[in-house]
């Protein structure tokens, strides 16, 4: 692209994101780009939100089948003079060639892309909860422990932004429209299907129990996708690699939606981590030796004082409470 929009001429903050989003992703990206990308994103908070939503619909259209595109940008396109063709939207779209032409849409017809969510709600879990949401389309959610999500339906697409925790998704496939969850780099998209999503810091994980979904990862100049089928568990980490289990345990990962925790042969330093995300007092291991013990067995998220108790019968340690209140073990 040889046109350059100067971005101190903008005044729409949904432009500036634009602008931003598309510059970034360019090849002529610099250093002190970067430096007034930041200024810019750190200013103002709103700032950084409306970025996060032009990310999104980078990682929505990315999704879309190609088809889908094609109609979109077949759309007829009102008459505009040569300022308003040098938007940052089409600028946008330009810059995302690179996505397989799916952000053409977003030059062809800027203002679909802007369009108002029909439905807009954020959900959350604080730490131990468990909570379940029916959606306007007759989804349902299912949020684990300590779990933020923000949903919106626009006429085109129904979207999930997981921010953290986990979630099983019980798609309505009458609806028609793509159904898309996205965790950071990655994208989930289905019609209609059962599934569950975690997300912890840089990585997330799918796991199949009905249906097929399509998983995404990555930024668009190192995307990697997969197919899962029931049964399949793909996990995606922050550096852009899916790996895919194709005969993976998902009643077990997903135990947790009827209240349970399951360990098999896992390594006591794992099991910590995944109690810790529960209610109950933190617990340490702070012995190499301790976090290599293999624990086995099915126990209650809801008592993890159970499986305090009933540790140091299954394992060779002791559980010490400190005078902080934290629960340390040791090994004997």
């Amino acid at each position: 692209m040889t046109d350059r929009i100067d971005p101190s001429t903008l005044t729409d903050r949904r432009d500036l994101a634009a602008y931003w989003h598309a510059r970034l992703h360019s090849d002529a990206v610099s250093q002190e780009d970067r430096l007034a990308f930041e200024q810019w994103r750190q200013a103002d908070p709103a700032n950084a939100r409306q970025y996060q939503v032009v990310t999104d619909l980078w990682t929505a259209a990315c999704a879309l089948p190609k088809d889908e595109v094609r109609k979109l940008g077949a759309r007829p396109r009102a008459k505009t003079d040569a300022r308003a063709r040098l938007t940052p939207w089409r600028w946008l779209g330009g810059a995302a060639l690179a996505c397989g032409t799916a952000l053409l849409v977003v030059a062809a017809d800027p203002a679909g892309w802007r369009d108002a969510a029909s439905y807009d709600a954020e959900f959350s879990t604080v730490r131990g909860e468990r909570r379940e949401i029916a959606l306007p389309d007759n989804s349902v959610l299912l949020l684990n422990t300590d779990t933020r999500a923000t949903v919106r339906f626009f006429k085109d697409r129904r979207t999930v932004q997981l921010a953290q925790g986990e979630i099983l998704f019980q798609v309505d496939g009458k609806q028609g429209t793509p159904f898309i969850v996205q965790a950071g780099e990655g994208s989930v998209r289905v019609t209609g299907t059962r599934f569950d999503v975690r997300r912890d810091a840089d990585t997330f994980a799918v796991s199949v129990l009905e249906g097929a979904v399509e998983v995404r990862n990555g930024p668009w100049w190192h995307r990697r996708s997969a197919r899962l089928l029931p049964g399949n568990r793909a996990q995606a980490e922050g550096s852009g690699d899916l790996r895919v289990e194709q005969a993976a345990d998902v009643d077990n990962a997903t135990a947790w939606r009827g209240g349970k925790i399951v360990f098999r042969e896992t390594a006591m330093a794992d099991a910590v981590r995944e109690l810790n995300r529960y209610a109950g007092p933190r617990i340490r291991a702070p012995e190499a030796r301790a976090r290599d013990f293999r624990v086995s067995g099915v126990f209650s998220v809801d008592d993890v004082p159970a499986f305090l108790d009933a540790l140091p019968r299954i394992a060779p340690v002791t559980v010490q409470t400190r005078p902080d209140g934290q629960i340390e073990i040791l090994a004997r």
